[in-house]
């Protein structure tokens, strides 16, 4: 007895793509293929991933590894437990990054093993319409016709599966097959690849992004970044080019606030011929962006050195000029007066900032000296209340400052942008397009009638799909009536079946 080798039926799922392995490598590579194309295995992993999001929140993950060690982490089994998961910076952990590769594996693995099968149901379906096939499909029309309205049944048939409906004929028998939106089953494998693109962009960024900062003083330029890397350590990196601060301004209100500051930037680039490369002037969220870096204007603080004091002193009642003077120092006028800021006082008395100056006059019983307290946010203190020769004003102080940039790169932030361009585009695949079938059949029944067939399928929107067919089924039952009901249909099988019974009896 010889046996034939089975068939594999191409279903509407796809197809099986091979017989299971009997070398000892064979069966180990396809346990581990099935661990990753496990649905279990997808939900410890996102499980997992959730979960550290959550710890890398309660750990404060911008302090030291010596300050949670302080905090926290007193006992030893804490403190290895500690060290060991790396909770100082969890998103940056092995554990972390184990799981997201493992996550990244299994969305890979899933899509490869499903979509071979849906390419090949997608490109060649099964056009030829089968009484096995017409069993598991919902929507259908059945009836029998006259001989003499084939034409009217081709017609019926070509308007309602559209003209890139595709024929065939076997035998008497003739087919039509048409489908719709046939790219939304491939709305989940683009959700996949977007995922995909998302997570190795998110793991390549890990390893090569750069948050760090540069504290550069007005007038000079600095080429090295300070970073923080695992557990808070510093370290420095070379932009291989420089960053020269031209000027730093710093805008306050009259109270002292600050209003905002900015900066004017000049790159040096030795692999650039021009000097400088690049001019900009900063300010908050207005950046500098050169060679894949980014430069954003974050912080100031003052410079070493002398603080100067700004003075506005005139004839009262004239005009006054200002003057920069540090503390200690004397201005002297042209009838040998002298003003001398003695002291500056941050807070006085609930009026805000105030400079104590010294002054000295000539009169005709010689010089005279006296010492008074002028006011920055009331300019006209010293003019209505001392009633001096001279009106004094303290504008602020003219103090040199660094200006803090913080340097950025994240290089693949494009890539996982478009990431999720494709997820989005997948989603809209998978949840608005839906892929639809429709199948015809005109075959000889005897008696001078055709068999005629209309059916359809959808993969999902069933309900939807249901209001669609009835109004096909609508505008066959106006040319051909009803058709043959699904109870008859049921009864002639059950008939066929027990037909089949008797001669299969018969012949035992």
């Amino acid at each position: 007895m010889s046996s034939q080798p089975a068939l594999t039926a191409l279903d509407p799922e796809g197809l099986d793509l091979g017989a299971k392995p009997t070398t000892a490598i064979g069966r180990g590579y396809a346990a581990a293929w099935q661990v990753f194309i496990s649905l279990r295995v997808t939900v410890v992993t996102l499980i997992v991933i959730t979960a550290g999001c959550f710890v890398g929140m309660f750990f404060d993950q911008t302090k030291s590894y010596d300050e949670h060690v302080q905090q926290w982490a007193t006992t030893p089994w804490k403190l290895q437990v500690f060290t060991f998961l790396e909770m100082y910076d969890v998103f940056a952990s092995w554990w972390f990054g184990l799981f997201v590769v493992i996550l990244l594996i299994n969305v890979t693995a899933c899509s490869l093993e499903r979509l071979p099968k849906i390419w090949l149901d997608v490109w060649h379906p099964r056009p030829e319409l089968s009484d096995e096939q017409l069993r598991g499909i919902r929507h259908s029309w059945r009836g029998r016709i006259a001989e003499g309205d084939r034409a009217k049944a081709e017609g019926l048939i070509a308007s309602l599966l559209g003209a890139r409906a595709r024929t065939s004929t076997t035998g008497e028998t003739r087919f039509a097959f048409a489908e719709k939106q046939r790219w939304g089953r491939f709305g989940v494998y683009v959700v996949h690849l977007g995922l995909v693109m998302v997570m190795v962009g998110g793991i390549i960024n890990g390893k090569t992004k750069m948050d760090g900062l540069m504290m550069i003083t007005e007038g000079t330029a600095g080429r090295l970044v300070r970073l923080r890397g695992p557990g808070n350590l510093p370290y420095v990196v070379d932009l291989g080019f420089s960053l020269r601060c031209d000027d730093f301004r710093l805008k306050t209100f009259v109270t002292g606030d600050v209003m905002e500051y900015e900066s004017d930037l000049s790159v040096y680039d030795p692999a650039v011929p021009v000097k400088p490369a690049v001019k900009k002037k900063i300010e908050v969220n207005d950046p500098l962006e050169y060679g894949g870096y980014t430069f954003y204007q974050a912080s100031y603080a003052p410079a070493a050195g002398d603080q100067l004091v700004q003075l506005d002193v005139g004839p009262r009642g004239g005009q006054r000029r200002t003057h920069s003077l540090s503390i200690g120092d004397k201005l002297t006028l042209d009838d040998g007066s002298t003003f001398v800021p003695v002291e500056v006082i941050e807070e006085f008395a609930g009026l805000g900032a105030a400079v104590r100056v010294q002054e000295t006059s000539m009169g005709p019983q010689g010089p005279r000296t006296t010492s008074y307290v002028v006011f920055r946010q009331y300019p006209d203190f010293d003019r209505e209340v001392r009633r001096g020769a001279y009106d004094v004003q303290f504008r602020g102080f003219d103090q040199q400052y660094a200006t803090g940039i913080q340097v950025g790169r994240v290089p693949w932030v494009p890539f996982i942008f478009t990431g999720f361009v494709v997820m989005f585009v997948g989603m809209a695949m998978a949840f608005l397009m839906s892929h639809r079938r429709y199948w015809a059949r005109l075959a000889p029944a005897g008696e001078g009638k055709l068999e005629l067939v209309i059916a359809g399928a959808a993969r999902r929107h069933q309900y939807a799909f249901g209001e669609e067919f009835e109004r096909v089924r609508a505008k066959i039952v106006e040319v051909f009536g009803d058709g043959e009901r699904t109870a008859d249909r049921a009864r002639a099988l059950r008939e066929q079946r027990r037909i089949a019974k008797l001669g299969d009896a018969s012949k035992s």
